[in-house]
């Protein structure tokens, strides 16, 4: 079963790729980054679970 925190990457990142790719990344990297400045750790898994949302979103939107 996908953990929720994953899903939520895949589909956060999914509705803004469908309009701005670019900053789909920028959000996703921007929100490891904050985790390890905040105390937490930079999960590679949350990364991935973003970069699945943009390439899908990406390959249906008309407008990326």
């Amino acid at each position: 079963m996908v953990e929720t925190d994953k899903l939520l990457h895949f589909w956060i990142s999914f509705a803004i790729a469908f309009f701005k790719p670019g900053l789909a990344m920028i959000a996703g990297v921007g929100k490891e980054i904050i985790d390890v400045v905040t105390g937490g750790v930079a999960d590679v898994y949350d990364l991935a679970a973003d970069g699945l949302g943009i390439f899908f979103a990406v390959l249906i939107s008309p407008f990326a």
